[in-house]
């Protein structure tokens, strides 16, 4: 149960009231039009008022206003637009600029122990530099055992040591455990890895387009040219998009001159982001499946509609609005869908349900496994592979 402050419990009912009432003209002036439905603010501070002098309970005036923006947001029907309390903002903007705090693993369950194996670890990040490594496996944290537990639990407690050090029990693929100190800090996920496969093909998996992917995309590409790329591969399988900018930072780098990016606010007007004429004149292709959203559908769409890139893999969904972030005075924000958007064509990829790979290829229920815990090899994965052979058609 949380305990409110001792001067917030000795507020007159009265101000409580004003309180809940400086609340609902937020969501006034927001959503309706400013100050034309007063009303709405003196109702949403008559339930304020009820809630204080008449709830049995105990209520806190923050949690209940929250919840109100929240329900308010969520009215709309748009699964992409939400709001987020001063925490939930705090982590949303770790999230977009690809950092958190943690010991840099990912991690999946382990069926034998009920622990968490480590799929991969950050590069000079603080379990790599404690020597951890992949097929490690994670049983406990300062001595309290996780196995049987989410990962959330296995976050909480790795986070609950913020600027110290945890201890961590792990077993090693020799069956033998060992405790590892482990700095928790703040760590920077990069995004973007690459590798070159056989014949030449420059593979670049993109997980997100937040922060720095679109950089880290163009030194991918230059790099994979540099070692005698060929052909280049484009992964934006499970990518749950990002920023507009970091997506158009890569397009640009790869497309001739032209446009990008179509999008219009509410009353019809347009901005288009376009592209110079340098580009990257190589074969492409881009591997999407149904966990393809917003920016990496969009990056794929982008490169067929300029004939520069084939695409593998499963059907996207579609998606044709984009979202800003509206933070406000306490620390909360509200991330709302406030364009809709077009590729180069002008295509909608709401209303056409979304891009039919070129080459449509799924994968087996083993195989998804393991190309969710980072152990499905590009050489052993068949929408790779398709993609690879896209290059060649």
């Amino acid at each position: 149960m949380r305990e409110e402050p001792k001067n917030r419990r000795r507020l007159p009912n009265a101000l409580w009231a004003l309180a809940g009432a400086l609340a609902a003209l937020v969501i006034v002036v927001m959503g309706f039009g400013g100050f034309k439905n007063f009303s709405l603010a003196a109702k949403y501070a008559a339930v304020m008022r009820v809630i204080r002098t008449q709830f049995v309970g105990e209520s806190d005036p923050d949690e209940v206003t929250d919840a109100a923006l929240a329900s308010a947001i969520a009215s709309l029907g748009d699964q992409w637009s939400y709001y987020m309390n001063t925490e939930g903002y705090e982590q949303y903007q770790d999230y977009s600029a690809n950092v958190y705090q943690g010991i840099g693993v990912t991690v999946t369950q382990d069926s034998q122990t009920g622990g968490f194996r480590i799929v991969t670890t950050t590069r000079d990040g603080p379990a790599d530099r404690a020597g951890l490594t992949a097929g490690d496996v994670i049983l406990a944290v300062d001595g309290i055992s996780v196995t049987g537990g989410t990962t959330d639990d296995l976050r909480a407690l790795i986070q609950a040591d913020w600027g110290k050090q945890a201890l961590v029990t792990v077993q090693g693929a020799d069956g033998q455990s060992r405790e590892v100190s482990v700095a928790c800090e703040t760590v920077y996920s990069n995004p973007v890895s690459y590798r070159m496969l056989p014949d030449d093909v420059g593979y670049i998996a993109i997980s997100n387009f937040r922060q720095g992917a679109g950089e880290q995309s163009v030194a991918a590409v230059k790099a994979l040219q540099e070692q005698g790329a060929k052909g280049l591969v484009f992964d934006v399988r499970d990518n749950p998009g990002g920023q507009v900018t970091e997506m158009v930072t890569i397009l640009d780098y790869l497309l001739p001159e032209g446009d990008l990016f179509i999008r219009a606010d509410k009353r019809g007007r347009e901005a288009v982001e376009t592209s110079d004429a340098a580009c990257v004149e190589l074969p492409m292709a881009v591997v999407v499946n149904g966990e393809s959203y917003s920016a990496a559908e969009f990056f794929a769409a982008a490169l067929r509609d300029y004939d520069w890139a084939s695409i593998a893999g499963e059907h996207t969904t579609g998606k044709a609005r984009s979202q800003v972030t509206f933070s406000l005075w306490d620390g909360s924000a509200v991330h709302l869908s406030k364009y809709t958007y077009l590729t180069p064509s002008r295509t909608d990829l709401y209303a056409a349900g979304g891009l039919t790979p070129d080459a449509e290829v799924s994968l087996t229920e083993e195989q998804l496994t393991q190309h969710l815990t980072g152990w499905l090899e590009p050489e052993d994965d068949p929408q790779v592979q398709a993609a690879v052979g896209l290059l060649h058609a």
